[in-house]
């Protein structure tokens, strides 16, 4: 009988021991819609998810037919040096915004996708992406100095920029001299003035309607260019300017695509000015017309008015590593160099305009205007790129008063 209890006491011993080495387990009982992603946690660096086996990355990215054909050209020399297959996928910028926003939420993303790189940080704290830098130090060299809060949040790398597109002021000297201007207005009563004589050209020719200023409404970097040119930025307070669009805004010419037609009433007189990016000036540009850089100097805060397309790692992505070393690859100086070659699209490292390349030098401004040598940390007013982009479409459409902006994307009123 003794012997018995001793067994049994022995089994007590080891069922306790055992139940102390399991880990806690706890099920969410609790019921409804799932709950919102969470930032990734960054304190232990995340396992590497890719197998010693990877074949294949996919990729998604948003570009005319001519940078995909370079794009591919560039990745099949990265195939042929790893072996690993690169499936590009294109879609236009109104299709990649919604598939990023179906895709990032539920998980099912591509390894690689391509953004605004005004995205990237709101994408990161709301937990969509990788950091770049965790999975490995990308090398080469540093992006321009303007991108670089685009780029970072709570010390980490988020994206990898492909290429910049300043925005500049086109148009025709002539017709431009006819409102008693040699260049474009370069400070808000320049603009005033401008606009009054055009009012004014306006009431002598009533059935001949003209326009001040031309401008894509999807984003607010024809908007941002305005605001340069005024001696402003989207991270301060541009109360004035604000009125005086409220009063301004019957003169602009909106549209929510790029109009060919544009070119013609640029050279007619019809538009005064168009806010364009460079890459348009460079494909439709000609000797009638001017191009001119919205504002500021070489060396100061940096060139705001400029579109950036970045490459990001989805939190989904199943190869993180192999992507970054693809990542790495198609951003190193020489592929940059055959990007600026065979697109004409401005790389995206410093180094490029320091070194006084022709191809760079060869623009409607000065190429140091893209360099500062100041640290940039200021991010635009408001919430994420998107809730500004909005609010500066219902400005400009009158659907939103200077006060109703203000208030939209959380600029304090004065």
């Amino acid at each position: 009988m003794l012997k018995r209890k001793n067994y049994w006491l022995l089994f007590a011993v080891l069922l306790l021991a055992l139940t102390s080495l399991s880990p806690s387990m706890e099920l969410d009982t609790t019921e409804g819609t799932d709950p919102p992603r969470q930032p990734q946690s960054l304190s232990e660096q995340p396992d590497s998810r890719d197998k010693d086996s990877v074949t294949s990355l996919n990729i998604r990215v948003s570009m005319n037919g001519t940078e995909l054909k370079e794009l591919q050209r560039i990745s099949s020399n990265y195939t042929l040096s790893t072996g690993i297959q690169v499936l590009i996928s294109n879609a236009d910028n109104e299709e990649n915004a919604e598939m990023l926003k179906q895709e990032l939420t539920t998980g099912e993303s591509p390894d690689i996708i391509m953004t605004d790189g005004r995205n990237i940080r709101d994408l990161a704290t709301r937990g969509y992406l990788l950091p770049v830098d965790v999975y490995q130090s990308v090398p080469g060299s540093a992006p321009l100095t303007v991108l670089i809060p685009q780029m970072q949040w709570n010390g980490y790398d988020w994206g990898i920029p492909l290429d910049v597109d300043p925005y500049v002021l086109v148009y025709s000297p002539q017709h431009l001299a006819e409102l008693g201007f040699a260049e474009a207005p370069a400070s808000l009563e320049e603009w005033s003035l401008l606009l009054n004589q055009l009012r004014e050209q306006q009431q002598k020719e009533p059935g001949k309607e003209r326009y001040l200023l031309a401008m894509d409404s999807r984003n607010p970097y024809g908007f941002s260019a305005l605001l340069e040119s005024m001696g402003h930025k989207m991270t301060g307070d541009y109360t004035s300017v604000l009125e005086w669009v409220q009063v301004a805004r019957s003169y602009f010419y909106l549209s929510s695509r790029f109009n060919p037609e544009m070119w013609d009433m640029l050279q007619s007189g019809r538009i005064a000015l168009a806010a364009l990016p460079l890459s348009e000036w460079r494909l439709n540009g000609n000797a009638s017309l001017s191009a001119k850089a919205p504002g500021g100097t070489a060396g100061s805060a940096g060139y705001e008015a400029m579109h950036s397309r970045f490459f990001a790692l989805p939190a989904g992505s199943a190869h993180p590593e192999t992507a970054v070393n693809w990542l790495a690859y198609i951003t190193s100086p020489t592929a940059q160099m055959e990007w600026l070659e065979n697109t004409r699209r401005l790389p995206a490292l410093e180094e490029l305009y320091r070194s006084g390349l022709p191809e760079i030098a060869g623009l409607p401004f000065d190429g140091n205007l893209l360099l500062t040598e100041e640290e940039i940390t200021e991010q635009p007013t408001g919430g994420s790129w998107d809730a500004v982009s909005a609010a500066v479409a219902l400005l400009l459409t009158g659907k939103l008063d200077a006060a109703g902006y203000k208030s939209s994307i959380g600029l304090e009123s004065e």
